[in-house]
């Protein structure tokens, strides 16, 4: 009963640490979004982030149990960022390591809460402080011989407000998935035509429409009887990396494709060919005003582009690992909820942003989950001494050989 006491006191307190961070990377990720350059210090960007890197460290380290898939996820992460020095894949591994004794449910909830109240403050500050926010910059869409203007809600640009309001799609869907109804349908079809209706965001709506077609799909198929299909959805964010390279090479200038995909064959062509390297193990370095003037809306670009081969391989398994639990599982409400961002992180770079993308570190938590061989820091300590003193013991009876 002690144990038991004491245990729930650890889960809520790792809670509270969980919760704490969490807000610390929304209100970062916020500032950055809805507020113009400069208008928050850098320092204080910079704060949020290494605070929520120093509390996810902290949770790692009063942890009380660990396994080899977490160890070998946190070292892998950290060597990442120390050759690309970019956080997001150290960020995602400990954000998922801290939730592992943090039931899902929670994880879903707290997100979109906290997303929810920030969404209120950004359409609130977008109406009525619009000289502070990115919302004053005014955008139009040609639509016949007729400029229309799109609303940005406050995000700044008007394809953000899809991206800021994803986790609360994600998370309707998870929680309705297994009641799913003509009513749920209803709520977020009409939901999704009316932000379209004032953003005229077509990556948005034809995202938003496509997963709930998957929705659909997922609910029906079987995939013990349809192992083709279990394939094509685990390897589906290879399949769309491989699209994302052919349309960027071969038809990069494109007429049609450019049009459709609002330029983007164009700007990743620059990133990857002309302005950079295909193959670079740890990622390119770009001027600013390249980067200003050629905006890098896919996240399979952006990481080969900016993190380079090596973390481009690291992620996709992880990808590719996670799927397939869910699917051997028969998972489908988190196979749904990932394939959402993946499906839209082909025309966005959503997928390493932990700011909208909670699906991503649930993934990596079942992975770790996955592997049930826990140790503590001195069964771990102890384990290293006895395969050292095994090597040792092979080492000598070779040398008396």
């Amino acid at each position: 009963m002690g144990e038991m006491r004491i245990k729930n006191r650890s889960v809520d307190f790792n809670k509270v640490l969980y919760t704490i961070t969490l807000v610390l990377i929304l209100l970062r990720k916020y500032s950055i979004s809805m507020f113009g350059d400069g208008t928050i210090p850098t320092s204080i960007l910079s704060g949020l982030f290494y605070g929520s890197i120093l509390l996810l460290f902290i949770q790692f380290i009063i942890k009380k149990k660990h396994n080899t898939t977490e160890l070998m996820l946190f070292f892998i992460a950290c060597n990442l960022y120390l050759f690309t020095r970019e956080g997001s894949i150290l960020t995602i591994i400990l954000l998922s390591i801290s939730i592992i004794d943090i039931n899902d449910d929670y994880v879903v909830k707290s997100y979109m809460i906290i997303t929810s109240i920030f969404i209120i403050c950004s359409v609130l500050f977008g109406t009525f402080a619009p000289d502070y926010v990115r919302a004053s910059e005014t955008h139009y869409r040609v639509i016949g011989s007729d400029y229309v203007a799109r609303q940005t809600f406050g995000f700044g640009n008007p394809n953000s407000t899809f991206l800021f309001i994803l986790p609360l799609y994600a998370g309707y869907i998870y929680f309705r998935f297994d009641k799913y109804n003509i009513y749920d349908r209803l709520i977020l079809l009409v939901t999704t035509l009316f932000i379209y209706s004032r953003t005229m965001s077509r990556t948005g709506v034809i995202t938003i429409i496509g997963i709930l077609l998957i929705v659909e799909f997922l609910r029906a198929i079987d995939f013990s009887k349809y192992k083709f299909m279990a394939r094509l959805f685990k390897l589906s964010p290879l399949i769309l990396l491989i699209i994302s390279l052919i349309i960027s090479i071969p038809f990069a200038n494109n007429a049609l494709l450019n049009s459709v995909l609002a330029s983007r064959p164009r700007y990743w062509n620059k990133y990857i060919v002309t302005q950079g390297n295909l193959f670079t193990l740890f990622g390119n370095s770009y001027p600013p005003d390249m980067k200003t003037a050629n905006p890098l809306d896919s996240s399979y670009i952006y990481m080969l582009a900016i993190l380079g081969v090596v973390s481009l391989v690291v992620f996709t398994y992880i990808l590719y690992k996670g799927l397939e639990i869910f699917i051997n599982k028969n998972e489908k409400k988190y196979l749904v909820i990932v394939m959402m961002f993946i499906i839209y992180a082909f025309a966005e770079n959503i997928l390493l942003e932990i700011g909208y993308n909670f699906t991503i570190i649930l993934l990596v938590k079942h992975i770790i989950i996955n592997n049930t061989d826990y140790f503590t820091k001195k069964e771990f300590i102890k384990k290293i001494k006895n395969r050292d003193f095994n090597i040792k013991n092979k080492f000598r009876r070779l040398k008396k050989c």
